[in-house]
């Protein structure tokens, strides 16, 4: 028989093979019986069964189970879809407003509302003039949250901007926040960010007037 050395085997000198004995012939028999006994078998459900018969009370393989159906599945429909790019975010308080009415700043409504309770007590006088409740907490809000003095410089530094396609919503955006940079504006207005190419240098010139308005107003 051959030797195990330390790397493969050693043949004898007799320079004979070595044959295989009946008894080991016996043994690789059984062994050859016991892989031919192995069954494949197929579910009503489609799944592939594989068993091994035991040999010697001990099994050779263990038994496990292949879903042919869910593998099919993954094989032909399993391919991963890319997940869409969302849309940029639109502004939509213009579309849920009445078309007779106008989106302004709040320095621009603090200065009308303003004119209108220096005029309460002619207006008064008319019946078919009545004020809602809500004016006075109005007024105080665009007095509070107003950034400029003077809202038709405002509307002068921004006007640029707007010939781009800017509306008086994204606009008003703009005008009520004290940004200083471009992409402020696109992290706060998303709707512009499909026109940065063409947005981004009438921006930034509208952004430096009006950090000079800001400045006048805080003075």
């Amino acid at each position: 028989m051959a030797e195990k050395g330390g790397k493969g085997f050693i043949l004898p000198k007799t320079g004979k093979s070595a044959l295989k004995s009946p008894a080991s012939k016996g043994k690789d028999d059984s062994s050859l019986k016991s892989k031919r006994g192995r069954k494949v078998q197929f579910d009503s459900e489609g799944s592939l069964d594989i068993n091994s018969t035991k040999s010697n009370g001990k099994a050779d393989i263990p038994s496990f189970k292949v879903d042919a159906g869910k593998a099919g599945k993954a094989g032909a429909g399993g391919k991963s879809q890319k997940p869409k790019a969302p849309e940029p975010l639109e502004l939509r308080a213009e579309q849920e407003i009445s078309e007779d009415t106008t989106c302004v700043m709040d320095c621009e409504a603090a200065e009308i509302m303003q004119g209108i309770q220096e005029k309460m007590v002619v207006l008064s006088e008319d019946p078919s003039i009545k004020l809602p409740v809500s004016f006075d907490r109005g007024l105080a809000y665009a007095q509070r949250n107003k950034l400029y003095d003077n809202p038709q410089a405002v509307r002068q530094a921004l006007e640029p901007v707007k010939q781009h396609g800017v509306t008086d919503g994204e606009i008003c955006m703009i005008g009520n926040f004290p940004m200083e940079s471009v992409d402020e504006v696109f992290a706060l207005v998303p709707s512009l960010k499909n026109k940065k190419n063409k947005l981004r240098v009438p921006l930034e010139n509208a952004l430096a007037e009006l950090a000079k308005l800001r400045r006048a107003a805080a003075a």
